[in-house]
């Protein structure tokens, strides 16, 4: 499901990034990491990367798929 919005302010190798109203942190965000795709044949897109001292995965596919199994 696509954002309502997305807006990029950028502030030299730096950016902020809000997107449906809620600001990602700019500490968060990789300086130089943040491009904006506006193809007007295309949907707009924004890639960036995203950086933290320490970054958690949680893996739901896998309980989602033995739950659906369980009789």
């Amino acid at each position: 499901m696509a954002a309502d919005r997305i807006q990029v302010t950028r502030q030299g190798t730096h950016a902020s990034v809000v997107v449906d109203g809620t600001e990602i942190p700019a500490q968060a965000i990789l300086a130089n990491s943040v491009t904006v795709d506006v193809d007007p044949g295309d949907i707009p897109s924004v890639r960036l990367t995203l950086i933290g001292a320490q970054v958690d995965v949680l893996n739901t596919i896998h309980t989602q798929e033995q739950e659906s199994k369980t009789p």
